[in-house]
């Protein structure tokens, strides 16, 4: 840069030497644009020192070194969230994106010709990010996004949902303290559905609660269901959902690079300790796969002992359970 600026200067003063009739006090602003000029010259590349030092110097290359790997994955966009916002910042019509651990899917809106005129572009865009952030574990599939017709609500389905949002109403009315309502069918072919209801464990009055729903459902004419109460222990979901955000930058940061081997991410609250399940695709008879069991377990537990993580989640004691491709611990 300091080059081109300076030849580009050079090339200025050139002309003026050939301009005829140059005036004394034109000669002088000259001089002082070219001060300037040089001064900007200087500032640009002491910003470029301070800037680059941070991954030249030594020390700074320490430092940023002792940076756990998940770490700066957990104080980074999610890599999905970054995809999607610069595809509509460039304005393509995006319907929707997700991943699965292997694969990042891209669903573009519009016609036809609209997705066969932008898919490989959106790819591309993708890929670059990927790159970018060094994220080699990833394969990208863009298709185009086709709108099925919603199936209509049946009279009965319509009358259930109804008499569950009117239970709900009145156990709030008379100080029930519940959580949340819903329902479900018991199999998709099956009229006999499950009246779902979350309640504190401090809740104690379950009879009073089914009975006050089943006044609602028969008001309705409903019959052929079950009601289920679910007591929920608050301090144990409180203490579950500080982990979200721990264990979304756990499984960004093993599927995305292909040195992890990792396939899948699952978790287990009980029986405590929980459990962070890795599964991955190597073979416990592969030559290096104690090295590479020592290397997912190494990387995890760097990120969740450093004082950050150990702060949020207050010492929870946890195990880490590796799976190989045959679904065997093999740690």
């Amino acid at each position: 840069m300091k080059n081109r600026i300076i030849t580009d200067i050079e090339k200025l003063e050139s002309k003026e030497k050939n301009k005829h009739l140059i005036l004394s006090n034109r000669r002088k602003r000259g001089n002082v644009i070219r001060k300037l000029t040089y001064s900007g010259i200087a500032l640009i590349i002491l910003c470029g020192l301070f800037i680059g030092s941070a991954f030249i110097s030594p020390v700074m290359a320490e430092v940023v070194s002792k940076i756990p790997y998940l770490s700066k994955i957990f104080h980074s966009e999610p890599i999905n969230r970054t995809i999607l916002r610069e595809l509509k910042e460039k304005g393509y019509k995006i319907a929707g994106l997700g991943g699965n651990g292997r694969y990042i899917f891209i669903s573009i809106d519009g016609s036809e010709q609209y997705f066969q005129d932008v898919h490989e572009e959106v790819k591309e865009i993708a890929a670059n990010l990927l790159k970018a952030n060094d994220y080699d574990g990833y394969k990208i599939k863009v298709e185009r996004q086709i709108d099925r017709p919603v199936p209509a609500t049946s009279d009965r389905d319509q009358a259930i949902s109804e008499a569950v949002e009117i239970s709900y109403d009145n156990l709030i009315k008379l100080q029930f303290n519940v959580l949340s309502s819903g329902y479900q069918h018991l199999s998709p072919n099956s009229d006999k559905v499950i009246i779902n209801i979350d309640i504190p464990n401090t809740e104690a009055r379950i009879e009073e609660i089914k009975k006050i729903v089943n006044e609602s459902l028969k008001a309705k004419n409903i019959d052929s269901y079950s009601i289920k109460i679910h007591k929920i222990d608050l301090a144990q979901r409180e203490k579950e959902a500080k982990w979200n955000e721990i264990f979304d930058a756990i499984f960004e940061g093993l599927t995305a690079k292909k040195e992890y081997k990792v396939t899948g991410f699952a978790y287990s609250f009980h029986p405590a300790p929980l459990q962070i399940i890795i599964k991955t695709s190597i073979k416990a008879s592969d030559k290096d796969a104690n090295e590479k069991v020592g290397k997912i377990e190494e990387t995890i537990n760097e990120f969740l002992n450093s004082e950050e993580i150990q702060n949020k989640i207050n010492g929870d004691p946890y195990e880490i359970i590796i799976r190989g491709k045959n679904k065997q611990r093999i740690n």
